[in-house]
């Protein structure tokens, strides 16, 4: 088990930057790329004496539920956004924040295709997202779920950031359903 989790910790950085480059799938090959500097940045961290350290909590805002016309491929998208998801928790994690992914976590006990028990698992999440300092977008795409996230998070004042290929970009846009966020950022220093 542990092998398998270095594997895809391993291209946590790529799979993130090209799922937001627009890709729903990050081929293993590519994490060659990125391979030195994740096992570097978890060596330097684990190396540390971390017992006076204040993790910030950070929102990981990406979809969950597929919306490929061709049902075909709903396995392979909605395995692709958990992936994006937890590739996401990493690329946080190994730069020192505590990721919150609710949508990884509630979908083991409740039932995201049942009404009731999606909502129930909306309203928890947003209940943690309140608690966090920021909230990342790491998909160019805005899902019904994610736009009351992020509109809550504006509401409560969160900063929101879109992570893109040029980096992380200050979200200027309203939180409303787009195939495109990229359109609705700017630079951050």
């Amino acid at each position: 088990m542990q092998e398998l989790c270095l594997e895809v910790h391993d291209i946590a950085v790529c799979s993130v930057l090209l799922y937001a480059a627009g890709c729903f799938y990050a081929h293993p090959h590519f994490s060659l790329i990125f391979r030195k500097e994740v096992f570097t940045m978890k060596e330097k961290i684990l190396s540390q004496n971390r017992t006076d350290t204040k993790y910030s909590l950070v929102y990981i805002c990406s979809p969950l539920r597929p919306v490929s016309p061709d049902v075909s491929v709903h396995p392979d998208e909605l395995k692709a956004n958990l992936r994006l998801a937890c590739d996401a928790c990493t690329f946080a994690a190994v730069r020192g924040f505590i990721p919150v992914a609710p949508h990884l976590y509630f979908p083991q006990f409740l039932d995201d295709n049942k009404p009731a028990e999606r909502m129930l698992g909306m309203d928890m999440g947003l209940e943690l997202l309140r608690k966090c300092e920021a909230l990342w977008i790491v998909s160019r795409r805005i899902s019904y779920g994610m736009s009351a996230e992020i509109k809550e998070a504006q509401k409560h004042g969160i900063p929101v950031k879109v992570f893109t290929e040029e980096g992380f970009k200050l979200y200027t846009g309203d939180g409303e359903v787009t195939d495109n966020c990229f359109n609705d950022t700017v630079l951050t220093a």
